[in-house]
């Protein structure tokens, strides 16, 4: 009876921890104190879980490049062009959504990378569309807008600062 009670227990710990009702160091204490030291079951689930991960990761550090090759390299229509870095952009979605509850301490990368493919994606369309400079700076600016106010409501630092950074740049380039 007292191992069914501990085997209950410890399965409630990890439901815990895999929805993050508890932070993932006391989920860890709690399940290295009623395994006494052995994390029972958990090398196959966490295993799978960065088996996971790093596709996950792969796929989006390939995309940023994989969205210069589409602008720059191909002989595509801006139609066929824009269909395919908006499915990156929508890949990168699902992929932010993922992290967001498997593992949130590496959202800034999906992020970033998403947040690089779209301006890249609104630069080239305002190139081909508008083709002004003034819209160019518009554009830039309604972009550094987006990650500021992304990086402060998902309490993303790294994108918060780049599009902090992204402003002092550019107000720099438009004074010089």
């Amino acid at each position: 009876m007292k191992h069914e009670r501990t085997q209950t227990i410890v399965d409630e710990i990890r439901y815990w921890k895999q929805n993050r009702l508890l932070p993932d160091e006391y989920c860890n204490f709690l399940l290295a104190l009623y395994t006494k030291g052995e994390n029972q079951g958990n090398n196959e689930s966490s295993g799978a879980l960065s088996l996971g991960f790093y596709m996950f990761v792969t796929v989006n550090a390939l995309l940023l490049p994989l969205s210069f090759l589409v602008i720059y390299f191909t002989e595509m229509g801006i139609i066929m062009q824009t269909v395919v870095l908006s499915s990156f952009v929508m890949g990168v979605w699902i992929n932010v959504r993922w992290l967001q509850y498997k593992q949130p301490d590496w959202l800034f990368i999906p992020l970033l990378n998403g947040a690089l493919i779209l301006l890249l994606m609104t630069v080239h369309l305002n190139q081909q569309i508008i083709g002004s400079l003034f819209s160019f700076y518009i554009t830039l600016s309604l972009h550094l807008i987006l990650w500021v106010f992304l990086g402060w409501l998902w309490k993303v630092k790294t994108l918060f600062y780049s599009g902090v950074m992204g402003f002092i740049f550019l107000i720099i380039y438009i004074v010089s």
